[in-house]
């Protein structure tokens, strides 16, 4: 096996492990963010008559004070994905440099790079032509508007504070496929962010290699990452770019394409 291929082989290991931590960080991320569902509770205690129910005319300011709820969901977001942004290039940045020292006895140059990775995820625009502050903004809203609108259901039919608690929760669970969206677009924007820049700063690769990893879903070959992991842009071979080609950062939204270093030939 030649160090290419035992390169590879490691790269496609650390991106599995990557999946894992990406799993976690979605519930990290459902659960912290969750805590606006302890807020709104003790919200509508406050509200809550001596028979358990909400007036109708105390509603519209209820609705009001929901705003504040919002701006929590937006903390916290921001927060939560800030974390896992930066833990998503530590590991990056981690495995990639134990993978190529033990290969080819190079450390790869790390310095500044978790904020380096952090400031471009964070201003990268999209394809829905948003920043992830934007991006925190409209999931918030989505869920306070969702929120806003069981409640005043529940306080129109007279439903008893415990029985709005219970629906928030079950709002908040039906809309966790956002946060969840959000995490593993970021998360993976990151991981792979940082794998190119720091190859782009080492001395063992001029170029890139992005690996597409997701051949179970049923629409596969019209993803975008597909597309560039089978484009031979620069006669280089299928897949090859250079470090610094952003568009391989962030195929599209959910993506787990990975990236690999093709190594310079005077280290094979």
């Amino acid at each position: 096996m030649s160090k290419q291929d035992e390169l590879n082989a490691i790269f496609k290991r650390i991106a599995g492990e990557h999946g894992k931590l990406t799993a976690k960080q979605v519930e990290f991320a459902i659960r912290e963010i969750g805590r606006i569902r302890g807020e709104i509770a003790d919200m509508l205690a406050d509200y809550a008559g001596a028979d358990g129910t909400i007036k109708r005319s105390r509603l519209m300011r209820l609705l009001r004070e929901l705003e504040t709820v919002e701006q929590s969901l937006r903390q916290y977001g921001t927060g939560v994905l800030h974390d896992i942004i930066e833990e998503s290039a530590e590991f990056a940045v981690e495995r990639a440099n134990v993978a190529v020292e033990k290969i080819v006895g190079v450390t790869l140059v790390t310095a500044s790079l978790n904020q380096n990775v952090l400031d471009y995820v964070a201003s990268r625009f999209g394809d829905d032509g948003l920043v992830l502050s934007d991006r925190i903004w409209s999931t918030s809203g989505v869920i306070r508007d969702a929120i806003a609108t069981q409640l005043r259901s529940d306080i129109i039919k007279g439903e008893s504070v415990g029985t709005m608690v219970r629906n928030v929760r079950k709002v908040y669970d039906n809309q966790t496929w956002m946060i969840k969206r959000l995490v593993v677009t970021e998360g993976n924007t990151a991981y792979r962010t940082a794998n190119a820049m720091s190859i782009e700063r080492s001395e063992v690769a001029d170029w890139v290699r992005i690996v597409e990893n997701g051949s179970r879903h049923p629409r596969h070959h019209q993803h975008m990452c597909y597309k560039l992991a089978h484009e031979d842009r620069y006669n280089m071979g299928r897949g090859i770019f250079r470090p610094t080609d952003s568009e391989i950062y962030s195929p599209h939204p959910q993506c787990s394409s990975y990236i690999v270093p093709v190594l310079k030939s005077e280290y094979l």
